[in-house]
């Protein structure tokens, strides 16, 4: 029995998954059973920003192996401060709790926005066409019902307001709002860029009435965007950020960051993680986002990210059936006018073993690894004029 008939018996159908099994990574390709070289555009959906089999995530690993994976956050962890300390030195933020995913993340932070309402405010407005994750909670908070189909009733105590709509927004704030939650990237949503004069607005609003900014960097953060944190673009300072996906380069881990006002209210017994933060995550993060933050590497994503984004805009300036393209950074999108065109274009990609995926219903997403080079974006954009 080989691994797809063992997926097919074994394993819970939650994923749609393409008939290929990988069994090694260098750089940007991926090679299957057979030898088959595949170019990475998805990086396992934003977390391999370093590729595959990079030195610096390899020696981490290795390094830290030898000394110590797990003990509880019973006690101090050295590799945890030392990861908390770097990411609070590098953003606005005052505290870290750490988890194991992007779901507990924003799990975390719709529980620390109850506590700080003290059960008066509990509301909390995130966007339509968004995704937060798929705990019950998080799920509460995806303005997509494609997602809550068959999990109904949801949680209480979320509304919706629309994207890049600060009218629309303020129209459902009521006294029982305590916080409002948002990607600058809708991810999932289709790759859609929040404009910064919606996000200073809102920004603003949610300072002088005391509403918490909580800001999704799931996918975004970890220099995805070009900086470190996708909401430097805005000049803003974020009350909440969650992180995850790319914060380990592969390995699994999530984590909260919150100004004091907001942190404080996490006491002993109000949250945990068994498996958050401990010191084999924390060390491979930390040699991740060390290497990445390099002032030479930041500027490595931006003129790559610009590079693609002018070769998508100057393909799609003919084709009708796409609507338009966009994001920021190396979190691209081409959005179609209809579904099945970005459907098609993931299977023809996938035939020519190029790496994508659809976002929304109706765009398809490039996120590759950051260590992206233009003959790797020639490739993809050449494929690209041929099919489209």
């Amino acid at each position: 029995m080989d691994t797809i008939e063992k997926t097919a018996q074994f394993i819970m159908g939650t994923y749609k998954r393409l008939d290929v099994v990988f069994e090694k990574g260098e750089g940007l390709y991926l090679f299957d059973t057979y030898g088959n070289k595949y170019l990475d555009f998805l990086a396992g959906i934003a977390v391999n920003i370093l590729g595959y089999s990079h030195p610096v995530i390899v020696k981490s690993i290795k390094e830290q192996a030898d000394k110590l994976i797990h003990i509880s956050n019973l006690y101090h962890i050295k590799e945890q401060a030392d990861l908390a300390e770097f990411l609070i030195n590098k953003s606005v933020l005052d505290k870290a709790f750490f988890c194991n995913s992007g779901a507990e993340a924003n799990e975390a932070a719709i529980k620390i926005a109850r506590l700080y309402g003290k059960g008066e405010r509990y509301k909390i407005i995130a966007m339509e066409n968004s995704f937060h994750g798929r705990t019950m909670a998080t799920l509460s908070a995806t303005g997509q019902k494609k997602y809550h189909k068959g999990f109904e009733p949801m949680l209480e105590g979320f509304d919706f307001a629309k994207f890049n709509d600060f009218d629309d927004f303020k129209s459902k704030v009521d006294d029982s709002v305590c916080a409002v939650m948002l990607e600058l990237v809708q991810g999932e949503g289709g790759i859609n860029l929040a404009s910064r004069q919606y996000i200073r607005d809102l920004y603003s609003y949610c300072k002088e009435n005391d509403i918490l900014l909580m800001i999704d960097e799931v996918q975004t953060g970890m220099c995805r965007s070009g900086k470190l944190f996708a909401y430097e673009y805005y000049g803003i300072e974020p009350d909440v950020v969650t992180l995850s996906k790319a914060l380990g380069g592969g390995v699994p881990i999530g984590a909260l960051l919150a100004k004091n006002k907001v942190a404080d209210y996490f006491k002993p017994s109000t949250h945990g993680s068994t498996f958050g933060g401990n010191p084999f995550v924390s060390s491979v993060s930390l040699s991740v986002l060390e290497f990445v933050t390099e002032e030479n590497f930041l500027a490595h994503i931006e003129d790559m990210g610009n590079y693609f984004l002018d070769g998508l805009k100057n393909i799609a300036k003919d084709k009708k059936q796409i609507e338009s393209v966009g994001g920021i950074g190396l979190i691209l999108g081409i959005h179609f006018k209809n579904p099945k065109d970005a459907d098609s274009l993931v299977q023809k990609a996938f035939k020519r073993k190029i790496l994508i995926g659809k976002a929304g219903d109706s765009s398809v997403r490039f996120e590759p690894p950051l260590i992206v080079e233009k003959h790797h974006i020639d490739e993809v954009l050449n494929f690209l004029k041929e099919v489209l």
